[in-house]
């Protein structure tokens, strides 16, 4: 099974325009720059949400194309 680690690095606040701003931990972290577009997920059971990177969530959409090739000729 695999453990999910989460790092506890500091808080936001909700602006009135709906903004937050992500610690800078958190930005060196995901190495993500001002101007970076990042995919926001909301996790309904956790009621939570999650950034991604643009960048890394088309790397993860990239394989998943792959993956799901690779089983169609397999099944082919």
């Amino acid at each position: 099974m695999h453990k999910k680690h989460i790092d506890l690095v500091g808080t936001v606040t909700l602006g009135p325009k709906g903004q937050v701003v992500i610690p800078a931990e958190v930005r060196e972290k995901m190495g993500v720059v001002p101007g970076d577009k990042l995919v926001a997920l909301y996790l309904p059971e956790k009621k939570s949400i999650g950034f991604v990177s643009e960048k890394d969530m088309q790397s993860l959409i990239e394989k998943m194309g792959t993956h799901l090739s690779s089983l169609r000729e397999k099944l082919n």
